[in-house]
């Protein structure tokens, strides 16, 4: 086994190196042609042979993204970079080899910062997801990078209509990027790319920081290359344009670089490191095997499966013991990994056992809870029978003796059994009344001057089946009462006309709002009602006639009957 390790070991380094090494040579073929074509010989066609060199470097180092990137995110940004770096030397072979007319020269070369735009945004933000999980997506917020790029964009190909980018002399006949001025637009783009290089930059140091190893900071020097080389580039340092000639080709191998070397550091994830998965992973049973389930990578002290028990697992897993082997099919053989799972049965089992305890206690519970919310709306009910018998207790106990006499008499006395009737009838819508008033001053609300109104109107209302003579006035000013202050009001009313209820010939009510509830009852009746003034809230007065009594309560917050 290790033999067989150290002999893929040597493989895949040879296979890196070669293709490195392939690489290399594309761009110093590259280079020699640019220094071939600038002379007389064939200078088109060498011009080509350069950009047809680029262009296939660059498509396929996006195809090699594609296989090698494990994280979707970053994968995406770096196809799209790998696309407008092509778009680039597309529209630079364009401008310098194929179009003479000066506005398509001129559009081509607005079209340059295309990628001068959105390749160092798209450098940020892959920076930015060096690190993060597969599912990371960026906060809707950081749409705001695509929007500045797409806007400076915009300001550039339209600078014909502002110049807010390039300016041109106005005497010029026609207008290219040789006689051309910078306005406020072009330095404000610029700092766009360097802000974002900047940023960039920044954001892999510190993930460097994070990362071990002795080339962890490598991924760091192409990029201060491309930034060092732009401004040099914009500053118009002549040797510069002379050595390496346009910026195309410069800044898109030192992207391309850059990327590459986060990926050897580790900093972007890839496929194409199973060795290092494997030889450091230790206290796992993973294997990789051919169709024939021959082991090829296995991690350090795994323990030996059978093909056997590996082709059965092909179909389901397989449990052997306490292990569970598992097999799944990738592409040119088999994935095989075992799983311990003896833990997992002892949890299983516990936790089976723990279901059953917790159910009994649910159940338990359950008839707890149903028996305690049963005892409390027992109470509940006889709180509130309590609450109800004792403000109407005396109504009730008076309706019992006058039933009692009413069947005594009802046969052979009519007219008194009539005003027996009367009489419980007029207790009765007191009774009614009360009760409700009670229920809602129990539930601590604020009670309706009209539920006060309805309750004296069908009292006087039975009233007049005993004969009395009534009128009722309620102030409209009045709306919401205290539950206390209606209840004390409407029970001093009572109290009144009970007190010589079947000698009374006439009532008058009156209820006002005056610093509290003030209730005036003008009775026509035989009995002496000044017995009733029990406090400074209550008054009596009377006139000249006997019968013919004035009497006034004053209910404020707080008073009780």
């Amino acid at each position: 086994m290790k033999a067989k390790w150290g002999l893929f070991m040597t493989k895949q380094k040879k296979n890196t190196i070669i293709t490195s090494g392939i690489a290399v040579l594309a761009v110093i073929l590259a280079y020699c042609f640019r220094i071939v074509g600038r002379g007389s010989f064939y200078p088109m066609l060498f011009s080509y042979l350069r950009s047809f060199i680029y262009i296939g470097l660059f498509a396929a180092w996006g195809l090699s993204v594609r296989q090698r990137i494990v994280q979707k995110q970053v994968c995406r940004f770096m196809t799209v970079t790998a696309v407008l770096l092509i778009i680039w030397m597309v529209v630079r072979s364009a401008k310098y080899f194929i179009f003479w007319q000066p506005d398509a020269v001129r559009y081509l070369w607005y079209l340059f910062y295309l990628p001068m735009l959105f390749v160092p945004m798209l450098a940020l933000l892959i920076a930015m997801s060096l690190g993060k999980p597969d599912e990371y997506k960026f906060p809707k917020g950081m749409s705001v990078l695509w929007i500045i790029s797409g806007a400076l964009l915009l300001l550039v190909l339209t600078n014909d209509l502002h110049q807010f980018v390039f300016t041109f002399p106005k005497d010029a006949a026609v207008w290219t990027d040789k006689n051309n001025g910078y306005s406020v637009g072009y330095f404000i783009i610029v700092g766009w790319q360097v802000l974002c290089a900047f940023a960039a930059l920044v954001i892999m140091f510190f993930k460097c920081r994070v990362q071990k190893g002795r080339l962890h900071f490598l991924p760091i020097v192409p990029m201060l290359l491309a930034i060092v080389y732009s401004v040099l580039y914009y500053a118009g340092a002549d040797w510069l344009l002379h050595l390496f000639g346009d910026i195309a080709a410069f800044q898109s191998v030192m992207y391309i670089l850059t990327f590459e070397f986060c990926i050897a550091c580790g900093y972007i994830h890839s496929n194409s490191r199973y060795v290092d998965l494997f030889a450091s992973s230790v206290g796992t049973s993973a294997e990789i095997t051919d169709k024939d389930f021959t082991v090829r990578y296995a991690a350090v002290n795994t323990a030996p499966i059978a093909k056997e028990t590996m082709k059965k697992a092909e179909q389901s897993p397989v449990t052997m013991g306490g292990l569970t082997v598992h097999t799944m099919p990738i592409d040119g053989g088999y994935a095989v990994w075992t799983e311990d799972v003896s833990a997992l049965r002892d949890i299983k089992e516990d936790s089976e056992l723990l279901a059953d305890e917790l159910a009994d206690r649910n159940e338990i519970l359950h008839y707890e809870y149903k028996r305690e919310a049963k005892r409390r709306k027992v109470e509940e009910q006889n709180r509130l029978y309590d609450l109800l018998r004792s403000a109407t207790q005396t109504q009730i106990d008076r309706i019992a003796e006058l039933t009692k006499e009413y069947r005594r008499i009802s046969s052979t006395d009519p007219d008194s059994a009539k005003t027996l009737l009367a009489e419980i009838a007029v207790l009765c819508s007191y009774i009614k009344r009360r009760k409700h008033l009670t229920l809602l001053t129990d539930r601590d609300i604020k009670i309706a001057a009209t539920e006060l109104h309805r309750a004296f109107n069908e009292s006087l209302q039975t009233l007049k089946l005993l004969g009395v003579r009534s009128s009722l006035y309620v102030d409209e000013s009045l709306s919401m009462l205290s539950g206390k202050m209606a209840t004390a009001v409407f029970d001093f009313y009572e109290s009144v006309i009970e007190a010589d209820i079947l000698n009374l010939t006439g009532i008058q009510v009156s209820l006002i709002k005056a610093d509290g509830l003030r209730l005036s009852l003008n009775v026509c009746c035989k009995a002496d009602l000044s017995a009733l003034v029990s406090g400074d809230g209550i008054r009596c007065e009377k006139e000249d006639d006997e019968e013919y009594q004035r009497l006034v309560f004053e209910a404020k917050e707080g008073d009780r009957k």
